[in-house]
């Protein structure tokens, strides 16, 4: 390990934040880049202890979104479930969770914190213990805040105003706080409310 690195009980929190930025220089859209700044912003107010690992899985979930492969996304649109496929789900997470921690290999990250880390990313959609809940939960309130607008003006049209509402409330009955589900219910209901007046 560099003296960087073991000086800066942040350095690859550091790192993952700025393999992200470049990541995502050249891509058009930017709202995934504020999503996970967000990500992050709501891990710390749902848990202000959250460890470097955690951090660096916020800020780095939806990474595969830089290095999107279209064949992939083309045929999980098609899917009556669309985005919320099982299928494109798995391997969102886990093409994720690689990406990054093939990355933070690169700079000799120590192998207790990358396997925790590629565990955090994989099971984001997912979640099943306190820590990957928390993603899960902090993941669904950035999403009401940063993501919506795409999705009601943009996703309702491409696909359907019905798959965008399934969307609304898997991305807020999967909350597992009760905590986050109360910071998040009022932007479901605006993101709902916002949908149901396209059908009017």
């Amino acid at each position: 390990m560099s003296k960087t690195a073991s000086n800066d009980d942040r350095f690859y929190y550091k790192a993952a934040k700025e393999f992200v930025k470049n990541s995502f220089a050249a891509v058009e859209n930017q709202l995934v880049p504020q999503h996970l700044e967000r990500t992050v912003d709501w891990l710390l107010t749902l848990y202000p202890e959250a460890d470097q690992a955690l951090l660096i899985a916020g800020v780095t979930h939806d990474i595969e979104r830089a290095f999107r492969e279209d064949h992939v996304y083309q045929k999980m649109f098609l899917s009556e479930n669309a985005f919320q496929d099982s299928a494109f789900l798995d391997y969102h997470q886990h093409r994720s969770a690689k990406i990054i921690t093939d990355f933070l290999k690169t700079l000799n990250c120590p192998t207790d914190l990358s396997e925790k880390i590629y565990l955090l990313v994989a099971h984001h959609e997912t979640g099943g213990d306190f820590e990957t809940n928390l993603l899960k939960d902090a993941d669904s309130l950035s999403f009401f805040q940063t993501n919506v607008d795409l999705f009601v003006t943009v996703k309702a049209v491409e696909s359907s105003i019905d798959k965008v509402r399934n969307k609304f409330t898997w991305m807020f009955e999967r909350i597992s706080s009760p905590k986050a589900r109360e910071f998040c219910r009022p932007l479901y209901e605006d993101a709902m409310a916002r949908l149901a007046q396209l059908e009017t």
